[in-house]
């Protein structure tokens, strides 16, 4: 965890009732009562985030993480409110990063709870979620690229399509129930949005004219004989508004037309796996002859992924950095061995080059420092294809 400048800071405890979490305050040194506004949120996120992660290590229970979220979160933005009351901007972008972070929680366990998501996926994006409140994350108050709001929106569409189509299948859910969750789901991307967008209304306007119009259509079907195909409309409709071709961040759109879109491929990959691309730009192949690729990785939990390269690196740290393998968080891929992956003809691949992964709580860095990525990048859609054969394990660099 990267909290070695924290260790110095004086910690001021929060006169709060008895409580499974609590949020003890920073020192406000250097903060100018919040009219700093880079270094009052840089330094009051990174204490949200650690504080979550002491009080809720990872593979928490789902009940009591969110709890702890909830907790932690209400002290914070509390305290934000009291110390920076004259600096409203400041403690509003405070705010939005509590919100976000409340609501991408929350949602996530009512989707375990609703048996959407199993325990593994729950910890593992719900870390994800803790974990993007600090220096590798995707959003930023200054510096989101129009890019990174394509991707989140599509993300989100998605989510909603599959909360829908659940529903659709099952009839243990009620109404109410999955209105909550897919009014929950939209309301978190709106959330972190707005935190991206806080200098970008043109970003801002479509997103939140979206989420309304699709809150307005669950909230009318609540209790309709055919609330599930109207649910199903309102997210097509959502998708409609952001990201199909004349959406906001789609092709075409007002917005997307600046933005470099995923290519038009017979068998594309999800918004997830284009987003490990650069630009997300991939060409799909299906090998024609054998071909040889390189996967690094550093234990058994990681020796077998679908991400491989051409590249050969002189060192786990150059590998690291040129396959952008984030290092902050928990169970990482240290690169510390590689292996001969050798694909036979007719085995399904995508080839661009690795996405870099940017720094920075407040504001995005101009450019890559620590994962500039730009690797050659291969995705093996089935990594068990017959055929396939790994082989040749050496320490990378060896």
């Amino acid at each position: 965890m990267r909290y070695g400048k924290r260790r110095g800071w004086r910690l001021e405890s929060l006169e709060v009732r008895s409580l499974m979490a609590t949020f003890q305050m920073p020192t406000l040194e250097g903060l100018a009562n919040g009219r700093n506004t880079a270094a009052t949120f840089n330094r009051l996120v990174g204490s949200l985030q650690a504080q979550i992660a002491i009080q809720a290590p990872k593979d928490t229970a789902p009940e009591k993480l969110a709890g702890v979220v909830d907790e932690v979160v209400d002290q914070y933005e509390s305290a934000s409110r009291s110390a920076f009351a004259g600096s409203p901007k400041t403690v509003a972008l405070l705010v939005q990063q509590g919100e976000a972070l409340r609501l991408a929680v929350d949602g996530l366990k009512q989707q375990h709870d609703l048996g959407l998501v199993n325990l593994s996926t729950f910890n593992n994006d719900a870390y994800l979620e803790i974990q993007g409140l600090t220096l590798s994350r995707d959003v930023w108050p200054a510096g989101t690229p129009l890019q990174t709001f394509l991707v989140m929106a599509t993300e989100t569409s998605d989510d909603l399509a599959a909360i829908a189509t659940f529903v659709q299948s099952t009839s243990t859910v009620t109404d109410e129930q999955a209105a909550a969750v897919l009014r929950t789901e939209a309301l978190a991307f709106q959330a972190e949005a707005s935190l991206g967008a806080s200098q970008q209304p043109q970003v801002a306007t479509p997103v939140d004219q979206a989420t309304a119009a699709f809150l307005a259509a669950v909230d009318a079907a609540i209790g309709e004989p055919d609330f599930d195909a109207r649910v199903a409309t309102a997210a097509a409709g959502f998708a409609d508004a952001l990201v199909r071709p004349g959406g906001a961040f789609g092709p075409g759109g007002s917005l997307g037309r600046r933005i470099a879109q995923p290519p038009q491929v017979e068998t594309p990959l999800s918004i997830e796996d284009a987003a490990t691309f650069a630009n997300l730009r991939y060409t799909q192949v299906v090998t024609t002859s054998t071909l040889v690729l390189h996967r690094n990785f550093s234990s058994a939990s990681n020796r077998y992924g679908r991400f491989m390269s051409t590249d050969v690196f002189r060192s786990p740290a150059q590998a690291v950095r040129k396959l952008a393998l984030d290092q902050s968080w928990y169970g990482t891929n240290q690169a510390w061995y590689v292996e001969d992956v050798a694909l036979p003809a007719g085995v399904l691949v995508y080839v661009g080059r690795v996405a870099p992964i940017y720094q920075g709580v407040f504001r995005r860095e101009a450019v890559a420092s620590l994962y500039p990525g730009m690797a050659v990048q291969y995705l093996v859609a089935n990594t068990r294809a017959p055929g396939i054969t790994w082989d040749n394990f050496r320490a990378t660099g060896a």
